[in-house]
């Protein structure tokens, strides 16, 4: 199952890697269509104004073309240049040399000027102005702000949405060492926990096996039920992060265990808390590992009694068809409810309303019921006031 698990963390990363790919190159196409679609479109308007003041030269005897920069250069928004039919620059805007030059021009200027003839004709093929026949000169033109523009805009928005990735990534990294060092600091002291209660046990019975050495028979099944206790609790840890020993099982005897548990472990000092069960007879034998089941019914049960209110109310446990295919199992308490912020978070590791909690045991149970047991375990309902009914679902082995 855990290999599994691996092999689909990384065949999803692939899959997103692949996925962020795919769309990088698909929106690069669309723009560069996009952009080959307007210099067409600029191409053409531009070659019909031409041709339109070409008509207009050759209806009139017209021999001094200055009027043609006047008109159509001097009102361009995008790099150009008129040249004379051997390609020898006569007039210019919108480059990086001073329009107001007067010829003859300097050498330096011309081979610019010429270098960005090259340039635009490798862009676009230059537009030739005839007049009655004879080719006055070429119009030179390069590529309009816009246009330029969208060139840049993929690149520009790949770096944007790569340092949103980077940071993204680095506040997962920085959320997931947190909550690794939660779990980390919750899995000792649930440990300690586990293992404090049947230790702090033995050490009282072996006090009292001191001082009334009469009374061993009487005190040795307590031991060994500590010890059996231990045994339970290593057997649980030992089972955390390994693939589980999953065996058909009956939830009767399982649950009742857990309720004579907590039983013994229940304040005897005159408040009431009532622990009872409802169970259907007829649930047939189901494929869990009994130490990890019983570990989440236990720190359910356990949820609900810190939840009653002066350690007064009812922890209901419920186990029944839920249909056909499955089963669930219920573990409601009267106590002080779940508040709508909280809910979200309650599985959460580091999450925990206690003043004294450390967070791992409803992570911890989710864990054990979804990956081990592929089950579901979730919050039925929570009403403040009212109490909580957390809700396990289990298939039913065929």
């Amino acid at each position: 199952m855990f290999k599994n698990v691996y092999r689909f963390k990384g065949n999803f990363k692939s899959f997103l890697f692949v996925l962020a790919t795919v769309l990088i190159m698909g929106f690069l196409y669309y723009t560069q269509l996009l952009v080959n679609e307007l210099q067409r479109q600029s191409r053409e308007f531009l070659t019909f104004r031409i041709k339109i003041f070409e008509e207009n030269i050759n209806r009139e005897n017209v021999e001094d073309v200055s009027f043609f920069f006047n008109e159509v250069i001097q009102q361009a928004d995008y790099p150009i240049i008129y040249s004379d039919q051997s390609n020898q620059p006569l007039f210019w805007r919108n480059v990086d040399i001073p329009e107001t030059l007067k010829a003859p021009y300097p050498e330096k200027v011309v081979q610019k000027l010429k270098k960005l003839i090259e340039k635009f004709d490798r862009t676009n093929k230059p537009i030739p102005i005839s007049y009655q026949g004879t080719v006055l000169g070429y119009y030179h033109y390069g590529e309009s702000k816009i246009i330029q523009r969208l060139r840049w805009l993929p690149y520009i928005e790949i770096i944007v949405v790569a340092l949103f990735i980077l940071i993204g990534y680095s506040g997962f990294s920085s959320i997931k060492k947190s909550e690794e060092r939660l779990i980390w600091v919750g899995m000792a002291k649930e440990t300690a926990h586990q293992l404090g209660t049947p230790l702090s046990s033995l050490i009282g019975w072996l006090e009292y096996l001191k001082t009334a050495p009469e009374k061993v028979e009487e005190i040795v099944p307590e031991m060994e039920r500590d010890l059996e206790r231990l045994q339970k609790v290593t057997n649980r840890f030992s089972q955390i992060g390994s693939p589980p020993d999953l065996r058909k099982e009956n939830l009767p005897p399982i649950i009742e265990e857990i309720v004579q548990y907590f039983q013994r472990r229940l304040p005897q000092n005159g408040l009431k808390i009532k622990l009872r069960t409802e169970i259907n007879p007829q649930l047939p034998r189901v494929l869990l590992n009994k130490d990890l089941f019983s570990w989440v019914l236990e720190n359910l049960v356990k949820n609900g009694i810190d939840a009653l209110e002066n350690s007064q109310g009812e922890i209901l446990i419920r186990a029944d068809f839920l249909d056909s295919g499955r089963i669930f199992v219920d573990v409601k308490d009267t106590g002080r409810g779940i508040s709508s912020r909280d809910r979200k978070n309650i599985f959460k590791p580091g999450f925990s309303s206690k003043k004294r909690g450390w967070g791992l045991g409803l992570s911890l149970a989710k864990r054990i019921i979804e990956e081990y047991h592929g089950g579901t375990l979730q919050l039925k309902e929570s009403s403040p006031g009212q109490g909580s009914t957390f809700r396990i679902i289990l298939d039913i082995e065929k």
